[in-house]
């Protein structure tokens, strides 16, 4: 997240507009540090998994894990040195997500929701914590965690809800993110 940070200030640098550049970037900084204090000394960090792709299998990567992360929970694969990177199913069944995010890149909740049924055939998803206790969800991830820029934080704050919302309430806008269950 702190290289997009520092992005939007070489933007801002190449273009004269540094001053606007530091204020959005400030005002970025101040929402990442509000979650991330909300979550430092949480006792339970839900294994997470990000999902980027579904055929085949991807777990999210580059900034996603550090947004997993900041927003309380537990990277079941990948880390913010690691772009995204394919999977087994077998791989995902053994890890056991307590909630699973369905991020397809660059599509919106109802074209990810189209992939739901992909992963709902297959042997052992009903068996999976996230399913049987109602944390699977699907996020726009064309606004909110796949294009580098402002609206990641806003994409964190939609984490931070789907992982804690005995914390978190509101953050989540309409449309920007569905509960498949419950």
């Amino acid at each position: 997240m702190g290289d997009v940070l520092e992005d939007i200030r070489r933007v801002g640098r190449a273009t004269g507009a540094e001053a606007a550049a530091e204020s959005v970037t400030a005002q970025m900084q101040q929402r990442i540090d509000a979650i991330a204090a909300k979550t430092a000394d949480i006792a339970h960090r839900p294994r997470t998994l990000h999902l980027e792709w579904v055929d085949p299998l991807m777990c999210g990567g580059h900034w996603v894990p550090e947004m997993v992360e900041l927003a309380g929970g537990v990277n079941c694969f990948g880390d913010k040195e690691t772009g995204s990177f394919r999977l087994e199913w077998d791989e995902i069944v053994a890890s056991q997500p307590e909630v699973i995010i369905l991020m397809p890149c660059g599509f919106d909740v109802k074209r990810a929701l189209q992939d739901a049924p992909l992963l709902s055939d297959r042997e052992g998803w009903a068996a999976l914590p996230a399913v049987q206790n109602n944390r699977v969800y699907a996020i726009d991830a064309g606004a909110y965690t796949s294009r580098s820029g402002p609206r990641l934080v806003a994409g964190l704050e939609i984490m931070a809800e789907m992982l804690h919302p005995e914390l978190f309430s509101g953050l989540i806008p309409e449309a920007g993110a569905v509960r498949l269950y419950g």
